[in-house]
């Protein structure tokens, strides 16, 4: 048994089974000092299943790590470890360490730390049954954790998060029971062949997992709740939703298409297009709602003063260009390795510029008490350290060459290309919009940093205190990263990305020539960045001059209406319609239960006692 089979099969579950033990009967004997003692080793459980997963890297780029627990659910829980959740599951560890490093607001540690079992649970499920469980885990776990405050924002925040939740867990039930009617199996398996018998079902399948993953994701036209709950929920854990807990929907969406939609080419002599075919139409859907999440997003971004609701909304743009990534993987299929490295390229570099802006966020508003953006100005002086990682986190989402945020969507953009130049014309349009959109992130993070950092600080904030530095030390190591990465993408692409998507079955040809050894500092793509630069500038300019910024759209725009208000609506009155017709008869009828159950009780104690 080799290094990474002792790892897994004996390592992590003695160290989980090591952590409950911990928890639930030795931390509570030390009283008062249990939360600090807690906060630690929360911190050593994760950093040691991160080290230990690192260590599985040599076995998991052979074949995937697999171990089964038997007799649960009668089927058993299988778990797997590949080259993509692989990636996954160090990024959760990092951004876990690096956000209770930052965390200020006292977040609880015991929910703190379900939530990544849960999410790694998610990440590492081998059949469709145990990421269920997971996923639903997940989400109840970070609710608890956003609303452990009680403060009456974080409760709202909390409805719209745990209701949006149930709702895309539903559709995902549903999704997971119908193809389990129609195939006869659990687990995340190539279904092609079957898919390709079926009629108009396959496609309520498909609709029915997309959309489920689609709410978790951000995805149009479910982007509403993350603008609601982040303007209202603590910076640490919207940090972790935005970070890690969304790609989890963006993961499904893939796994879908890249295993359940997918055509495993060894086990078929003839591929025939047919087979294609569901995974084909349906990438070319999600393309567009791609594009469509990534318009909107930035739109509603640009619109906003409010720092915590503007990163809110560009992190459904974010979300818009790794949707749109899977969904050229899906439309391509066999030679979608392009779209598939680029979207998982792009939720691990979102991940760490999202998550530092937010933390960005988080230290100006304990400063000042002021989270308009237009209300602030000047603070590069007070806060040199966090305006500096402001600045790199700002070079990353925008795409500046020698950050991370270039180099994934240089990946996205020339999958964008091959969608038009290998399938239909018409995502020429796509290409256009996703120039358009990476050019109005450019406005907005211009808008995001000069209004907070430059210009002429107010007099009320001339005595504010200036950086935190244990949280400018968290800020640093995400910073690290997103340099690093932005330095040398080829040794990311190269090493883990590129083998991903051959152990998925992708065109090894295509790979080796298109994708390993990628030439990220091409002259093509550098000028058109410098071009998008200018573009984004220019919109900043003519939105300033003519308070374009500042306008409000009515409410007749809003998805909000039209889907979450009309579903609460219905089952508001649909409660109220039951509890006013049947309470009456169920409190009579419990009444009449209970005399009827009394009278028999006394009358065989008189008659036994006569």
């Amino acid at each position: 048994m080799n290094l990474a089979q002792l790892v897994i099969r004996f390592g992590l579950p003695f160290l989980v089974l090591g952590f409950i033990v911990l928890e639930v009967l030795i931390l509570p004997l030390f009283g008062d000092r249990s939360r600090e003692i807690r906060r630690a080793v929360v911190k050593i459980f994760i950093f040691l299943m991160t080290v230990f997963v690192l260590l599985t890297y040599s076995e998991v780029k052979k074949a995937p790590i697999v171990f089964e627990i038997g007799r649960v659910f009668s089927t058993g829980m299988i778990f797997r470890i590949d080259l993509l959740n692989y990636i996954l599951i160090i990024l959760a560890g990092v951004l876990w360490l690096t956000i209770g490093l930052y965390d200020f607001e006292k977040i609880n540690y015991f929910f703190y730390t379900i939530t990544y079992i849960a999410t790694i649970g998610t990440l590492m499920a081998g059949d469709l049954i145990s990421f269920f469980l997971f996923f639903e885990i997940m989400t109840f776990s970070s609710y608890a954790l956003m609303v452990y405050h009680r403060g009456k924002e974080q409760l709202e925040a909390g409805y719209v998060y745990i209701y949006m939740g149930v709702i895309g867990g539903l559709s995902i039930l549903s999704g997971i029971l119908m193809l389990s009617v129609y195939t006869g199996t659990f687990s995340w398996t190539n279904l092609a062949v079957e898919f390709s018998q079926m009629g108009a079902i396959k496609y309520f399948i498909a609709f029915f997992l997309i959309a489920g993953f689609g709410v978790k994701a951000g995805m149009v036209p479910f982007h509403f709740w993350v603008a609601r709950i982040y303007q209202r929920a603590p910076i640490s854990i919207i940090a972790l939703s935005s970070g890690m807990l969304m790609k989890i929907g963006a993961y499904g969406i893939l796994k879908v298409f890249s295993v359940i939609f997918f055509v495993d080419v060894r086990n078929i002599d003839n591929v025939n297009q047919l087979l294609w075919q569901v995974g084909s139409r349906v990438g070319g859907v999600l393309i567009w709602i791609g594009i469509l999440t990534m318009l909107i997003g930035v739109f509603m971004a640009l619109l906003q003063g409010n720092m915590k609701r503007m990163l809110a909304y560009h992190s459904v743009s974010q979300m818009g260009y790794i949707i749109m990534g899977v969904g050229v993987a899906g439309y391509l299929g066999h030679q979608g390795a392009m779209g598939f490295v680029g979207s998982v390229f792009h939720m691990v570099n979102h991940a760490f510029f999202k998550v530092l802006l937010f933390m960005v966020a988080g230290v100006v508003y304990m400063r000042t008490e002021e989270s308009n953006m237009y209300e602030l100005g000047g603070l590069w002086r007070k806060m040199p350290i966090t305006a500096l990682l402001c600045l790199i986190a700002v070079f990353g989402i925008t795409g500046m060459p020698g950050f991370n945020g270039f180099a994934s969507k240089s990946v996205l953009h020339h999958a964008i290309i091959e969608a038009y130049e290998y399938g239909h014309y018409s995502y020429k349009y796509a290409e256009l919009f996703f120039k358009l959109v990476s050019a109005g992130t450019v406005c907005s993070f211009i808008k995001f940093f000069v209004f907070i950092f430059l210009g002429k600080c107010p007099d009320r904030f001339k005595y504010i205190k200036g950086d935190f530095h244990r949280m400018s030390v968290a800020m640093s190591v995400l910073a690290v990263f997103i340099i690093g990465i932005g330095i040398f993408p080829n040794l990311f692409v190269d090493n883990l990305l590129a083998p991903a998507a051959i152990a998925f079955q992708y065109d090894l040809s295509f790979i080796n020539k298109y994708i390993i050894g990628l030439d990220f500092w091409g002259a093509k793509d550098m000028v058109a960045m410098i071009g998008i630069y200018f573009f984004g500038l220019g919109m900043f300019i003519i939105g300033s001059k003519y308070h374009l910024f500042h306008m409000h759209l009515p409410r007749w725009v809003s998805a909000e209406r039209y889907i979450y208000t009309p579903v609460t609506t219905f089952f508001g009155r649909l409660s109220d319609y039951c509890i006013q017709r049947y309470e009456t008869r169920i409190i009579f009828g419990d009444v009449f239960i209970y005399t009827m159950i009394l009278t028999v009780i006394l009358t065989m104690w008189m008659l036994t006692n006569v």
